[in-house]
């Protein structure tokens, strides 16, 4: 049974070993070059490691092992497939034309809301086009949801009732602290 090949100081698959005299002894230098482009990356070391070993040295450097790719490569973007076909089917078309004429009929920008019983959710489910896209498009040529004035004002008069209460409540609180004190 034969030995495993040492893959670095064989030359094999993209790797290669130098040995560099020195004063105090020698080291060696382990070369792994990049499958992509022409990059090689050197880690040094004191003693000859085994190809395991050195192979966990350049993964630790970023490097990825067979195929070897250097941290540069890995970085870069992958390429994005092309583009679907820019031009719709006419069964979408004439979704979105539908779409459109019931956002005409019952959106009315000025208030911000819609007629009784149709909302972004109903006119998706009447033309097969999804939610976010109806709301996407009323909002870019109808404009945002508003709440009706008179929404507003109640909530306007549930803040202020709030605030009163929180006032009346540290009042209280007040007073039973003092007759607290007073007992």
């Amino acid at each position: 049974m034969s030995a495993p090949k040492h893959l670095y100081r064989e030359g094999l698959r993209g790797r290669s070993l130098e040995s560099k005299g020195g004063i105090g002894g020698g080291t060696f230098v382990a070369l792994l070059k990049c499958s992509r482009c022409p990059t090689a990356g050197t880690r040094s070391m004191g003693t000859m490691l085994p190809p395991e070993a050195i192979d966990k040295k350049f993964k630790q450097a970023g490097w990825r092992v067979d195929p070897h790719v250097c941290p540069d490569c890995q970085r870069k973007p992958k390429e994005r497939p092309a583009p679907m076909s820019a031009s719709p089917t006419p069964a979408a078309m004439k979704a979105q034309a539908e779409m459109f004429q019931l956002l005409s009929l019952h959106f009315d920008g000025d208030t911000g809301r819609y007629a009784k019983g149709w909302s972004d959710g109903k006119i998706a489910s009447t033309t097969g086009i999804a939610v976010e896209m109806v709301t996407a498009f009323r909002v870019a040529g109808f404009g945002e949801l508003k709440e009706a004035p008179e929404i507003v004002a109640i909530r306007a008069e549930i803040a202020s009732l709030e605030s009163l209460v929180t006032e009346q409540l540290a009042h209280l609180r007040g007073e039973l602290a003092r007759i607290a004190k007073g007992a």
